[in-house]
């Protein structure tokens, strides 16, 4: 079981709907989710960057960061 993160940008307001979109799509893909980050893409990626989490989940490909990562998946299926 793959452990996965969400990452919320600081410019979603309300955030509610993609947390929602989001931990509906880690339950389907049966991820271990380890929590949800708020802020800037900086914030998350360090847990990527050491091995934290293998999958981040975004609710939206507007939020797709400038230089993504492997395993940024986002919950729009």
């Amino acid at each position: 079981m793959d452990t996965a993160v969400i990452w919320i940008s600081a410019d979603i307001d309300p955030i509610e709907p993609a947390v929602v979109k989001c931990l509906d799509y880690s339950r389907r893909r049966g991820y271990r989710l380890e929590g949800i980050v708020r802020g800037s893409w900086k914030s998350v990626s360090w847990m990527v960057t050491n091995r934290e989490v293998a999958v981040v989940i975004i609710s939206d490909w507007a939020y797709l960061p400038p230089a993504p990562m492997p395993r940024i998946e986002v919950a729009d299926d």
